[in-house]
């Protein structure tokens, strides 16, 4: 080999050597610049206190969680408040995620791990938005698959592992895929999972009525003290109330939920059964309850409360001690300011038509004749 090939030879040595040291310097410098993000904020710069509106949504479903500077509505539900505790859990969960990984993506991969758009045919994600009250997005990310911890136990139904979290890509950042240790499991864009379940909780009752609009499937109890038993309006001679199935009625009141808010107006029910009830508060429950149509398991119902809350004095008993008065004192003003929140929480409720079981409403829909005692039969 002549020194002419040879000094070639180690140029090209020098050369190929150079690229290669550039090359992998390069990939050293992006993967540390990908490491350097683990356990970072993923929104280092969202404030909880400006966000005014969260925004969700996932092919052809969509929420929209709307605060109006008192409550959080549900725009899905005509406004119906939501459940708080589940709101703040998002908000302030939003300002502490941090990566656990991350790696460079490119826009064909982003359906692997589905954070492709939220109406994209294969692999869409789960938008999610927070808004200022202007409207502005705040912050925006797309969730995407969840991620799998390795399985706690080598059996069936435990072998894929369990989610311990969520991959996602940043709005500010579509070329790198996120890990997060939690699997969001809430954030869907399901109305129905953000109501707040809270309902009516009526108590004290004085005198119930019952109007289906047939004198035999309509009634009316009352009684003269809270302690006192329930008697039968109207009842013959002869024909005693019975006190079993009075009770069973009214402690009906206290299991009354529903399952969700329906999307109509209260003056649409139809051939409803109407509900009257008074309670010793001085408070008043004018309750509506209409069949669901092409629904045997569910029921309309609709509920308008009228009163004024009157705070009362405790009545002290009898060698009462001061650690029992203080203590038995401050318990009532505790009740007086629950009560008082009850009833203006209530008043509010008579602008939805909400969504209930069916089997939940059959202690209250009965017929005159059960509440009048039937003589045991001879033996």
């Amino acid at each position: 080999m002549s020194r002419k090939h040879l000094l070639i030879l180690l140029i090209l040595v020098l050369v190929i050597g150079g690229i290669g040291v550039t090359m992998f310097k390069r990939d050293t410098e992006a993967w540390q610049r990908q490491d350097s993000r683990l356990g970072q904020k993923v929104l280092p710069e969202l404030q909880v206190s400006d966000i005014a509106h969260i925004h969700i949504k996932h092919k052809d479903e969509e929420l929209n969680l709307v605060y109006d500077g008192k409550v959080w509505g549900i725009k899905e539900r005509g406004g119906y408040p939501a459940d708080p505790p589940l709101v703040s859990e998002l908000t302030f969960k939003a300002r502490e995620w941090k990566v656990v990984q991350s790696e460079p993506i490119s826009e064909e991969q982003r359906p692997r791990v589905d954070v492709a758009a939220p109406d994209a045919k294969e692999g869409a994600s789960t938008l999610l938005e927070f808004r200022g009250k202007d409207g502005k997005p705040l912050a925006t990310l797309f969730l995407g698959k969840k991620h799998l911890g390795k399985p706690p136990l080598q059996v069936k139904g435990f072998d894929k592992g369990q989610p311990d979290g969520r991959y996602l890509l940043v709005g500010s950042d579509l070329k790198t895929v996120l890990v997060v240790s939690d699997p969001m499991n809430n954030i869907e864009p399901k109305p129905v999972k953000w109501i707040s379940k809270e309902f009516i909780r009526v108590d004290s009752v004085k005198r119930i009525e019952l109007d289906s609009g047939v004198p035999e499937a309509s009634y009316a109890l009352a009684r003269d003290s809270e302690m006192g038993d329930f008697v039968l309006e109207g009842a013959k001679p002869g024909q005693k109330t019975d006190i079993s199935a009075a009770l069973s009625t009214t402690n009906a009141l206290y299991q009354l939920a529903f399952v969700d808010v329906a999307p109509m107006k209260p003056e649409a029910l139809e051939r409803a059964t109407r509900i009257n009830i008074d309670t010793f508060d001085g408070w008043n429950y004018a309750i509506r309850i209409a069949p669901k149509p092409n629904d045997d398991t569910h029921m309309y119902f609709t509920v308008a409360v009228t009163g004024e809350f009157k705070k009362t004095e405790r009545v002290p008993r009898k060698d009462e001690t001061p650690e029992d008065k203080a203590k038995r004192d401050k318990e009532h003003e505790e009740r007086m300011k629950r009560l008082e929140a009850q009833l203006a929480r209530e008043k509010t409720m008579n602008q939805w038509v909400y969504i209930v079981e069916t089997k939940t409403l059959g202690g209250l829909l009965r017929v005159r004749e059960r509440f009048i005692e039937q003589p045991e039969p001879k033996k």
